[in-house]
C-alpha cells in the first residue's frame, strides 16, 4: 500500500517537475538495470555524466526513444530503435545505400547499425580521442569484422586476408600507428564511412 502511494506522489506530484531526462533517469540511472533479449542479460544503464558530455548530451531522451514518450509509465518494455536519419539524413541515404546499410534492412545478424560504429550514449565527435572514430581507432574498429576468423568474415567469405596486419605495415598504417600522423589515409577515407560499395559499382569511392 505504502508503494503504490508513493508510486502516484512521484507519478501526479513530482514528475511534472522534473526534466524529461530525469524522469528517465529515474530509473536507467541504476547500474543494476537489465532485461533479458535472446536469452542474453542486457544492460539498460545510462552513465549520466558520460552522456552529458557526448554530442547529444543537450537532447532530451525521447529525441531518440519517441515510444518511451508515454503519458502513463511504464513505457513498452521493448523499444524501437532510434531511426538517426530523423536528424542525419545525408549519412542515413549514403548508408542505405551501401554494403552495411542493405545488410541491416535484411536482417542479417552481424550488420553494423549506426550505434555499433558511433556509440550510443558516449557518441563524440570524430576529433575526439574518445570517439570510436577518431582516426587512431578506425582501422581497429573496421577490423572486429573484417579480420580472419571474425563471423563476418567467415560469414561473408571475404577474400583479403591479414587486413589489419597489412595496413599497418603500409605506409598509412605506419604513418599513422608509427608517427601519429592523423591526416594519413584509414579505411574510411578509401572506402568511405558510410556509402561503401563494391570497386565494381562506379558509385564506390574505390571504382577504377
Amino acid at each position: 500500500m505504502k508503494k503504490h502511494i508513493l508510486f502516484l506522489v512521484v507519478i501526479f506530484f513530482i514528475y511534472p517537475l522534473l526534466a524529461e531526462n530525469d524522469v528517465c533517469l529515474e530509473c536507467h540511472s541504476d547500474p543494476e538495470l537489465t532485461t533479458e533479449r535472446g536469452g542474453e542479460e542486457v544492460s539498460l544503464f545510462v552513465n549520466e555524466n558520460i552522456f552529458a558530455t557526448s554530442v547529444h548530451g543537450d537532447l532530451e531522451c525521447v529525441s531518440c526513444h519517441a515510444d518511451a514518450d508515454v503519458e502513463e509509465f511504464p513505457h513498452p518494455e521493448r523499444l524501437s530503435s532510434p531511426h538517426c536519419g530523423d536528424c542525419h539524413d545525408t549519412e542515413q541515404e549514403k548508408y542505405d545505400i551501401g554494403f552495411h546499410g542493405k545488410a541491416f534492412a535484411r536482417g542479417d545478424r552481424y550488420a553494423p547499425s549506426c550505434w555499433e560504429c558511433h556509440g550510443t550514449h558516449d557518441i563524440y565527435p570524430e576529433t575526439d580521442v574518445r570517439s570510436r572514430v577518431f582516426k587512431m581507432n578506425i582501422p581497429l574498429l573496421c577490423g572486429r569484422c573484417h579480420r580472419e576468423g571474425a563471423p563476418v568474415a567467415r560469414i561473408y567469405k571475404i577474400p583479403e586476408h591479414n587486413i589489419l596486419e597489412n595496413y599497418s605495415q603500409s605506409i598509412h598504417g605506419e604513418g599513422l600507428f608509427k608517427k601519429g600522423l592523423i591526416v594519413t589515409a584509414a579505411c574510411a577515407d578509401c572506402h568511405d564511412a558510410h556509402q561503401i560499395l563494391p570497386h565494381t559499382d562506379p558509385r564506390s569511392s574505390i571504382a577504377p
